[in-house]
């Protein structure tokens, strides 16, 4: 190794940033192309090999000066072996900009695990992306407090119950919110909703801004949901007595209201979710396709399909329905069912 030059200006990289964002900030310090150092010490796009990984390690090891033990934690695509890639979001995203202010060279792109949605420390979003805009993070931290505060309250369920179980509450209070949404147009929640709406889209819909307005209500509830005797209730739907969970979720909500639309959404949630498998990560990083600066590629499918959503939010001020093809916030779908031989 001792035939790689050294460079000579050998940014660090920052934690969990990818490492098409890290190369090319190396290239852009020193006036180089894009990718030139990636095909330099033969990196190719994809190290989907351990072996690949490992000598990817040890050349950037030898040209950046930098340890390998500390390019390996920095960077999840140099670990041997690899990451728990569905613990990590599939999509590439910019960081937060004062947490990375001191990495030079351009704009960082980190992997993100899915239950950080804010900066806490900073108040920037970092929650899933709109998928269709590679917008930076927006400071909403200051503009709704409350932000904090779900953040802290994820971050709780996911230390009791482990990401996998946090991850499947996730979707589903999402989903249950987004039901609310779409047809209680006279429950107290749609009024608080339409508050942060205002605040915080005054110019027109976006999917990721959308998400930060019920962010709130969707850790709430999601807590409710992990909570192991909440999912005993929901499976054994047929036997026990759903007031308690409907009660839970109503506490969850900050909303004492009974109103006929929360107890039916709820209850039509439980109903479709018994005996089936938990929803996990549609995707995972290493099969996502992005471009050379990091960026997620998006289709012309999802940009149409996004458009119609903001032209119907425009319209009637409904949230985006779960079998809009692009799917909402986060990226998730139910496995398949393991074939057992017997009927199910």
């Amino acid at each position: 190794m001792s035939d790689w030059r050294r460079l000579p200006i050998p940014l660090a990289p920052a934690r969990n940033e990818t490492l098409t964002s890290w190369l090319r900030r190396l290239d852009l310090v020193h006036g180089l192309s894009s990718s030139t150092l990636a095909q330099h010490v033969g990196i190719q796009r994809r190290l989907r090999h351990v072996d690949a990984a490992a000598a990817a390690l040890r050349r950037l090891a030898a040209i950046t000066g930098y340890q390998p033990v500390g390019l390996a934690w920095a960077l999840p695509e140099l670990r041997v072996p690899p990451p728990a890639w569905r613990s990590l979001r599939h999509l590439a995203q910019r960081a937060c900009p004062r947490c990375t202010a001191r990495h030079e060279g351009g704009q960082v792109r980190r992997l993100f695990a899915h239950d950080e949605y804010l900066c806490t420390r900073h108040g920037y979003r970092v929650g899933p992306p709109d998928g269709i805009h590679d917008e930076p993070p927006l400071l909403l931290g200051a503009r709704l407090p409350e932000l904090g505060a779900a953040q802290h309250r994820l971050r709780r369920t996911t230390r009791r119950h482990g990401w996998t179980i946090t991850f499947d509450a996730t979707v589903s209070a999402t989903r249950i919110c987004l039901d609310l949404r779409f047809s209680a147009p006279h429950h107290p929640l749609w009024r608080r909703w339409e508050q942060r709406l205002d605040l915080l889209m005054p110019d027109g819909y976006r999917r990721s801004l959308f998400m930060a307005a019920i962010f709130p209500e969707v850790t709430a509830l999601a807590a409710v949901i992990a909570s192991p005797t909440r999912r005993t209730v929901t499976a054994q739907q047929r036997s026990v007595e759903y007031r308690p969970f409907l009660d839970a979720c109503a506490h969850a909500l900050n909303s004492r209201d009974e109103a006929d639309a929360l107890t039916d959404t709820i209850m039509n949630w439980a109903n479709t979710r018994t005996a089936r498998s938990r929803m996990e990560p549609a995707a995972i990083y290493p099969d996502t396709i992005h471009h050379h600066d990091g960026s997620p590629r998006v289709t012309e499918k999802q940009v149409l399909a996004e458009e119609r959503i903001a032209h119907r939010f425009a319209r009637d001020r409904r949230a985006p329905r779960a079998f809009s093809p692009v799917a909402p916030l986060p990226y998730a779908h139910r496995p398949a069912p393991a074939a057992t031989g017997r009927p199910t």
